[in-house]
């Protein structure tokens, strides 16, 4: 292309939203950073895209509209919205104040950009906060539709229906129950889909939303770890969304079957097979030169390269952090700059992730636990470390131990022996404590959790440095 066309692109083409959006909404997202990356222009254009596209109230709307409208559903302004919006901020506030995470088929179509009118909401809970979850949807007017096996009675299978299953559902490891919510959809939010992309149902009965309710046995990352495959291994928390294998998914769309340690659940050839009628390849074992030696150094979170500009941040990984150490050698094959199935350890936010901020106006954040806790700055799911292997035959399993204790009031998901180790030590002090004042009765019991990112920091740049220092000897 000559400089002058180079011109007429920048300075005529890309500033027009008519223009430039089509343009987008056919690029991935590794292509967006490179465009955004060319000039100025191009920066702004690709920011004013992404507001609008990766917009988490707009998807969460179609489960949760507000009674009233706003100005416009297309409309980009940053006025736009307040009220239309009003009640997927409050279901976000939710996932605040209970961890609770969206994932399944909804967080692929945040980042895949596309509706598919036939997917439901799936939220992984924490068995603490079943039943509030629950009532926040009863209270949306969504209604509690029991399976054969469950108690007609809510409050009952709410409260009782975790002991059916104490080591969990076999077909899904870590799984202690399912609730199923449906909502019908007035014409009027039939029409309001259309706008989304929707078809037009064929008859003209309520068409109905559902929600489910999976209740996590320990932490909901245990469960999303034993998806079927990588392609569905994307989460959203009220502050990031995060999609785990981003290359795979969004740039070569192939997906790989996978399993975790927890055993492999009942096999899932619908969920394959509907991933295939969505254009996804399923591959059953790895190709010979994808696979990659595990790595010397763990992979550390936060150090990401590559911005896809906005007031959000959105990040991708275009390029391996000073520590991927796990590059392909062999100039016989296609090389990239990472692996699209990244083995060894792994952190829901490191360089191999795509991680988007989300926007949090109108989100109420976190509350304390009780008066002698500090409020999390954080959702839970942050703090999250497993290992990725493969086995031949059956994919990738993920490895991880479950990390809990007295002075934690969420459990979490951690793999490194020497990194469980750190964090015992760390908190046994806190401990002792806690349970002095238990003794005298002089306050409530503190929870530490705020403190763990912290401590995860301060070990992972302590086995960098001595990492670092070994490579210059």
């Amino acid at each position: 292309m000559s400089v002058q066309s180079r011109s007429l692109f920048s300075e005529r083409i890309l500033h027009i939203e008519l223009i430039y959006e089509p343009i987008f909404s056919t690029l991935s997202p590794a292509n967006l950073v490179r465009i955004s990356s060319t000039c100025r222009t191009a920066y702004a254009a690709v920011a004013a895209y992404t507001r609008l596209t990766f917009d988490i109230n707009r998807l969460l709307s179609r489960f949760f509209p507000s009674p009233t409208r706003g100005c416009s559903i297309s409309c980009c302004l940053s006025h736009a919205h307040e009220q239309e919006y009003a009640r997927s901020r409050a279901f976000r506030s939710l996932q605040a104040r209970t961890g609770t995470l969206v994932s399944g088929s909804t967080a692929l179509q945040f980042f895949m950009r596309t509706v598919w009118p036939e997917s439901d909401l799936d939220l992984y809970v924490h068995m603490r906060h079943r039943r509030e979850v629950a009532k926040w949807l009863l209270d949306e007017g969504y209604h509690y539709r029991p399976q054969d096996f469950q108690d007609p009675r809510f409050e009952v299978e709410i409260a009782q229906g975790v002991n059916r299953n104490p080591n969990g559902i076999y077909s899904m490891p870590g799984v202690m129950a399912v609730i199923t919510f449906i909502k019908p959809l007035p014409r009027a939010e039939r029409a309001r889909n259309l706008v989304l992309g929707e078809e037009e149902p064929e008859d003209d009965g309520p068409q109905e939303l559902k929600v489910q309710v999976i209740v996590a046995k320990n932490t909901p990352m245990e469960v999303i770890l034993g998806f079927h495959s990588t392609c569905v291994m994307n989460v959203i928390s009220y502050e990031k969304a995060y999609c785990l294998f981003p290359q795979a998914t969004l740039e070569e769309r192939r997906t790989l079957l996978s399993t975790s340690c927890r055993g492999r659940g009942k096999p899932r050839m619908d969920g394959l097979a509907k991933y295939q009628m969505r254009g996804f390849q399923v591959l059953y074992d790895l190709p010979q030169h994808e696979i990659v030696p595990d790595p010397t150094t763990p992979l550390l979170p936060t150090l990401r390269r590559g911005r896809l500009s906005g007031a959000a941040s959105y990040l991708y990984p275009s390029q391996p952090s000073m520590f991927d150490l796990t590059r392909a050698s062999t100039s016989t094959v296609q090389r990239r700059t990472k692996p699209a199935f990244r083995l060894g350890w792994r952190w829901i936010d490191d360089s191999s992730s795509w991680v988007i901020p989300l926007p949090l106006a109108g989100v109420t954040p976190p509350p304390a636990a009780n008066s002698a806790t500090p409020a999390l700055t954080h959702d839970p799911v942050s703090v999250c470390n497993w290992e990725v292997r493969y086995h031949p035959g059956r994919g990738l399993v993920m490895h991880f131990e479950v990390a809990t204790g007295k002075i934690l009031r969420y459990r979490y998901l951690v793999t490194d022996e020497q990194l469980l180790a750190h964090l015992a030590k760390e908190l046994s002090a806190r401990v002792r404590v806690e349970e002095e004042k238990a003794r005298l009765e002089l306050e409530e019991w503190t929870y530490y959790d705020e403190e763990l990112p912290a401590l995860c920091r301060d070990f992972l740049h302590g086995l960098a440095t001595r990492r670092l220092a070994s490579l210059r000897i």
